[in-house]
């Protein structure tokens, strides 16, 4: 007969730098929260009619405001295997980020747009996490390639067929 596994109803705290992974995550939503904020404001009066340069402008500008915490965000996916309850909250936040940040380039901003962009987003936060350079030069190049992958996926969402 088969033992039934005895559910651990204590608390996990995985340890990720002398902090709890509760902690951790909230510090990183903070975190993330502020960046947006702090991006809306650095780029409105750069902003043009150009939806795919506004985005570019708004990335880099994410980029360069979370480089000083590039450790805290690579540290997220352990984070969330030790508290897999915080993804949906996580998602969330990401999708309405998402959104707002397609708006805010005067990007299309439907939830199919928004779902494909949040991809591009992941594999450029990705690159960024990856890259070594200080100019972020690989993440620019990414940027730019995937860009124009989002631009070719909204001209063919747009067809009406």
């Amino acid at each position: 007969m088969a033992q039934k596994r005895k559910a651990d109803h204590t608390k996990r705290t995985g340890k990720a730098g002398g902090k709890t992974t509760g902690a951790t995550l909230a510090k990183a939503a903070a975190l993330l929260k502020k960046i947006e904020e702090q991006t809306a404001r650095d780029v409105k009066r750069r902003l043009g009619d150009n939806w795919r340069d506004n985005l570019f402008e708004i990335m880099m500008t994410r980029i360069d405001l979370a480089a000083p915490h590039k450790k805290t965000f690579a540290a997220l996916p352990k984070e969330f295997r030790h508290d897999p309850k915080a993804i949906p909250e996580f998602a969330r936040l990401f999708w309405r980020t998402m959104s707002r940040l397609l708006k805010l380039a005067k990007a299309p901003a439907h939830p199919q747009h928004v779902a494909a962009f949040g991809v591009l987003y992941a594999t450029i936060v990705d690159t960024f996490l990856k890259d070594t350079t200080r100019d972020h030069a690989k993440t620019m190049a990414a940027l730019d390639k995937r860009l124009g992958l989002f631009e070719q996926f909204v001209d063919f969402a747009s067809c009406k067929r």
